[in-house]
């Protein structure tokens, strides 16, 4: 968590989403918000799901956001996201899509960043794959 501003201090310009360099990094997620897509893509009204993930770089948490779209379409990143944070086991189904969702905050994953170029723009995008949260081998100390 950042520090409190000082309001008769200076502000450093900053970017929306700080720029997080390419590589696997351990991550928590902060929280979700339900949104709709709004454009003119062919998901246009569908629901979606803003992930916020607090991304640990060199011990200092930056936050992004991915945004997952509640599509048949995207199911494969629903699944990516809940075998990430453990939700889920590998080619198993969800029980509860509802309240796996209402569960992800607070949740530890293991995150890969890609930058990626647009298509049809120069803009960079930093792409978030959750990679499968492997179980914990349990120590004893019998």
């Amino acid at each position: 968590m950042g520090n409190v501003l000082d309001l008769d201090g200076s502000l450093d310009y900053q970017e929306q989403f700080p720029d997080i360099p390419e590589g696997e990094y351990d991550a928590r997620i902060d929280h979700v918000e339900n949104t709709r897509i709004d454009g003119d893509s062919k998901y246009n009204g569908n629901p979606c799901l803003a992930v916020y993930v607090n991304v640990n770089v060199q011990g200092s948490d930056l936050q992004t956001r991915e945004n997952i779209i509640l599509n048949d379409d995207f199911k494969w990143k629903l699944c990516q996201l809940f075998v990430g944070t453990g939700q889920q086991k590998k080619g198993e189904p969800l029980p509860n899509l509802r309240r796996a969702i209402n569960e992800l905050a607070g949740q530890s994953c293991r995150v890969k960043v890609v930058k990626t170029k647009g298509k049809k723009d120069d803009r960079v995008f930093t792409n978030l794959t959750f990679l499968e949260k492997k179980q914990q081998a349990w120590g004893g100390g019998f």
